[in-house]
């Protein structure tokens, strides 16, 4: 998804969940998510907890994760990685991805039919599980990099990226046609409810809406939200758990580090009103993502925020102070896993 930091507007030049204007500049940020070799495995799962199922390997930065069931799932990171496992992350296998492109957001529609978003306007597309990639460069802005991506089957869905383009394909991600997204700013998250109906969020204070697939979109600039102690926000990652109720999730700018606070911003009347939700997390909500009405999670910089009652209230479930979690991801309210951005996975078993 999209990490914390500060992300500079990018007007565009000529031109589904979840970054070379990337990369760290001290607090001002933008972190916006073959033949296998077998990698580490931890101990046994404690129920109800948050449990290490990968280390650090020092081998690169991660963005994203995608989980289609309580076995199957997939990370992808920089210089073209790509990790896989099918026992719910007791054992992460290394995939050969065919590119050195950072990969910023993937999506699994089953077992072996997924697509992988990343730098340099590339597209992969799988269709036997991750054995082998097709790389696509959609028409469009070359240097561009794709956020993040939302699919409601194996051949609807949509892409995003940093020049605020939308890509939307019909026949499973083998052409793309763009669509208008009506903002010139970076589009870091999107989500589509069927095949109508989708949201999207841009980093600055940005919320796009559509209910006919893409072809029309508006935009709601919620310039009026107060996030206290002068706090500029930009919005990371959005998630619908129906039609009328849905929650983004905020990175805060540096000129609030005095005063931080990241909030979480929540609607229950289809994006009509728009409400902040306090946090305990002082920089960078990451990810997030409800279960039901009530039950959420969010994954931030320090740790996994959650919530029972729809985000009244949040508090750490599990904390993780020297690493920045970057993706969360769900099957069900007992089964989830979280990615940092140094690599290391953990999963979450409720009883």
């Amino acid at each position: 998804m999209f990490y914390f930091g500060i992300q500079k507007k990018l007007k565009r030049n000529g031109t589904n969940v979840k970054k070379t204007f990337f990369g760290f500049v001290a607090l001002l940020v933008i972190m916006i998510s073959g033949c296998k070799k077998t990698e580490n495995l931890t101990g046994q799962e404690t129920p109800s907890e948050w449990k290490l199922v990968r280390e650090n390997q020092n081998d690169n930065y991660y963005h994203a994760l995608s989980f289609i069931d309580q076995h199957n799932g997939c990370v992808v990171g920089d210089s073209g990685k790509i990790l896989t496992t099918n026992d719910g992350g007791n054992l992460w296998h290394v995939q050969e991805s065919g590119t050195t492109v950072s990969l910023k957001c993937v999506y699994f529609a089953n077992t072996q039919k997924g697509w992988i978003g990343g730098g340099n306007n590339s597209i992969g597309l799988t269709t036997n599980g991750g054995i082998t990639w097709i790389w696509q460069h959609p028409a469009g802005e070359s240097s561009r990099t794709f956020m993040a991506m939302s699919f409601i089957n194996e051949y609807t869905g949509w892409v995003v990226d940093n020049y605020s383009g939308i890509l939307h394909t019909e026949d499973g991600g083998m052409t793309w046609t763009p669509q208008s997204s009506g903002t010139t700013w970076a589009i870091t998250s999107v989500q589509f409810l069927d095949a109508k109906e989708g949201w999207a969020v841009a980093t600055n204070r940005v919320v796009l809406h559509t209910t006919d697939g893409g072809d029309n979109w508006t935009t709601n600039i919620l310039d009026t939200i107060n996030y206290g102690n002068g706090i500029t926000a930009i919005y990371s990652d959005i998630y619908f758990y129906n039609q009328s109720k849905g929650w983004i999730a905020t990175n805060v700018g540096a000129s609030s580090i005095r005063n931080p606070i990241a909030s979480i911003v929540r609607t229950s009347d289809t994006g009509n009103t728009w409400n902040c939700q306090s946090t305990p997390e002082e920089l960078a909500i990451n990810s997030i993502q409800f279960v039901n009405e009530n039950f959420g999670w969010a994954g931030c910089f320090g740790g996994i925020l959650f919530t029972t009652n729809s985000g009244k209230t949040w508090d750490y479930q599990f904390s993780k102070t020297d690493d920045i979690i970057v993706d969360i991801c769900f099957v069900d309210q007992s089964h989830g896993w979280a990615l940092s951005f140094n690599g290391s996975i953990y999963r979450y078993q409720a009883l």
